[in-house]
């Protein structure tokens, strides 16, 4: 049974009509390429009008961390591109045109990022999905730019990335747009003890912006933050560091954190004794904080989906992925790439050219257009060349074996306030 729900959002584009989605078989591969299929659409007459002009194949390439530390997003988000490729293939959007997916691993290392990527540029893909880590991110765009293909970048959400230029797009929207969420739940939490200490990855700049936004925002709540520490992504042992951040016995303790190293922070603090609120970012999503048991019951935290969500395009998305994967809860990860896919879909079925130059034509098109109703909800291109894209973001706490749903941001803010 298909849910339609992924449309242009612009009464200025209204020919570019919903997709169907259709449960389609989704063969994933261990394989570094893999050909994808799946859902429908019905395109703008101009694309329809040059629908001959489309290849048989649409080669596209994610360069993505799929080994190192942050391996279980990269995977997750391939998961997302791979699924939407295998909708998009059977649904008729690209005219009968297949998207061929080619997935490169760079190891969380910023030397086999450029490498991999500069790979990708001398390749016959006609865009690049860009790796996660911000650092990474930063260093491969360049080679975007000058090579003039449209770098769609998911999970890298450090400001500078879509100044580099004007084929630099964001396809996640950056977490510094709804994390104010989260000092506005902390406080009221905090009693009498309104004072707070951060602990963040000095080496991965999102969170380091992350800390700073957060240390403006509970001061504007009147909350005292005793102050920031840093530590590489690298970190592995948090004993000392627990001892540290508890100095002066915090009312709550933020853990700007990624992966294995939440749970691993979270159990230090407590078996130190610390009894305060603890809260983190959006990496502490897709059941991350499960090794830490019942001691990080009531970690607070804000991510851009989650499969409580209300909005009709979050909806089906859910069931969609729940029907593909029984047994799998859909993350974040799996929903910006889902979202990454049909927005590069969309963009050739616009300006009906699957070339480098039509690509980034049909980007331009889709931005003008007002953006999508994706799998995270509705979303705004805004920003920069308004090649930044945002979305409501929903609060959520972890409750020992999955996130409930606290607060759902506003869609028509570009940034919580």
């Amino acid at each position: 049974m298909p849910w339609k729900f992924l449309h242009s959002r612009a009464a200025a584009v209204p020919a570019l009509a919903a997709v169907a989605l259709a449960v389609a078989a989704c063969g994933s591969s261990s394989s570094s390429t893999s050909s994808a299929g799946g859902s429908s659409a019905a395109t703008t007459s101009a694309a329809s009008s040059s629908s001959s002009k489309l290849p048989s194949t649409i080669n596209v390439t994610a360069v993505q961390d799929m080994s190192g530390p942050v391996a279980y997003v990269g995977k997750n988000v391939v998961q997302g591109l791979q699924l939407a490729a295998n909708q998009i293939n059977s649904s008729g959007l690209l005219h009968g045109s297949k998207i061929v997916l080619t997935v490169k691993d760079t190891g969380s290392v910023v030397s086999t990022a450029t490498s991999q990527f500069a790979s990708a540029v001398g390749s016959n893909a006609v865009a690049i999905f860009g790796p996660l880590l911000s650092q990474e991110a930063l260093a491969t765009a360049p080679l975007a730019e000058r090579a003039s293909v449209a770098d769609i970048a998911i999970e890298s959400q450090v400001d500078g990335l879509l100044e580099i230029g004007p084929y630099i797009y964001r396809a996640t929207s950056s977490q510094l747009r709804f994390d104010n969420l989260i000092p506005e739940a902390v406080a009221p939490k905090l009693g009498s003890n309104k004072t707070v200490r951060i602990l963040t990855l000095s080496d991965t700049p999102t969170l380091v912006q992350a800390a700073a936004q957060m240390t403006k925002k509970f001061e504007a709540l009147g909350v005292k933050v005793l102050g920031t520490i840093g530590t590489p992504i690298t970190t592995t042992d948090f004993s000392s560091l627990a001892t540290k951040l508890e100095s002066g016995n915090p009312g709550a303790i933020g853990l700007l954190l990624i992966g294995t190293a939440n749970p691993a922070a979270v159990t230090a603090l407590r078996n130190t004794g610390y009894k305060g609120v603890l809260f983190g970012n959006e990496a502490a999503t897709n059941g991350s904080l499960k090794p830490a048991g019942a001691a990080a019951d009531g970690f607070i935290y804000s991510v851009d989906y989650n499969p409580g969500l209300t909005f009709p395009s979050a909806v089906a998305f859910t069931k969609l992925f729940t029907s593909k994967y029984p047994g799998q809860v859909p993350n974040g990860y799996n929903a910006t790439g889902y979202d990454a896919m049909n927005e590069f879909a969309h963009a050739i079925a616009l300006s009906g050219d699957a070339s480098r130059s039509g690509v980034q034509k049909g980007m331009q098109m889709l931005i003008k257009s007002g953006g999508l109703n994706g799998a995270i909800g509705p979303e705004k291109f805004t920003g920069t060349g308004n090649r930044d894209l945002s979305v409501a973001g929903t609060l959520v706490v972890w409750n020992g074996s999955a996130e409930k749903v606290l607060k759902v941001g506003n869609p028509n803010l570009t940034l919580q306030p």
